[in-house]
This record gives structure tokens, C-alpha cells and sequence, in this order.
């Protein structure tokens, strides 16, 4: 079974508190959400085989969810309820993301010579 999250802003940064399972924009047991649940897939930010983040919008409403996974299954889902959330929040995952590669890929390479 999957966390779910609250993402919310305080004194001008994210702040994550704990969702309860059944609420609606919670994954429940590793689904992850369909078009007709109000929701738009926009995007997938990172790499299938280590850490990525599936960015789902809210088609008539501000906010959106998403749902951070690895190569495993699902991790959490975090669900902003407003667009201003939202859009912080793409930020946040993006770069956690793109860090993460770049961790492993300077990780790989180590054995290589600098030039």
C-alpha cells in the first residue's frame, strides 16, 4: 500500500502532512489515476528505471496529483489543491528527479579518468 500526502505552502516553501487513504486524489494499493477520475496525465518526469514522478492535473479545478514511483511500483502520490501548489510543486519533483539521475550517473562514472 502506497502514502498519501497533502502538499501545502508555509512561509514560502512546500511542506508535506500525511493524507487519508481513501480520500479522493489518493492511490489506493499501487493504481494510479485514470482520465476518468477528473484527471488530466500530463507528464513524466525522470527515469522509469530509477525514480520518476507521473504529473496528473485536475481538469475542472485548480491543483493536481503526483505520484512519485521507481522501478518497483509506487512510492506516494502528493496532491496539491491549488494551482499556485501545483505549480511549486512541479518544481520540486522535477529537480528531485533530475538530481537523482545525475546522482547515479556521477556514481557510475567515477572509475572514468577526468580530463
Amino acid at each position: 500500500m502506497s502514502e498519501c500526502y497533502n502538499i501545502e505552502i508555509s512561509d514560502g516553501k512546500l511542506v508535506f502532512g500525511k493524507r487519508e487513504l481513501g480520500v479522493p486524489g489518493c492511490v489506493i494499493q499501487g493504481k494510479l489515476p485514470e482520465a476518468r477520475d477528473g484527471l488530466d496525465a500530463v507528464c513524466r518526469m525522470g527515469d522509469p528505471d530509477l525514480l520518476q514522478c507521473l504529473v496528473y492535473r485536475r481538469e475542472n479545478a485548480p491543483g493536481g496529483i503526483f505520484a512519485l514511483r521507481d522501478k518497483y511500483g509506487l512510492l506516494f502520490t502528493a496532491v496539491a489543491e491549488s494551482a499556485l501548489v501545483y505549480s511549486m510543486a512541479l518544481g520540486h519533483f522535477g529537480e528531485m528527479t533530475a538530481n537523482a539521475r545525475y546522482g547515479v550517473d556521477v556514481y557510475e562514472n567515477l572509475e572514468e579518468p577526468d580530463d
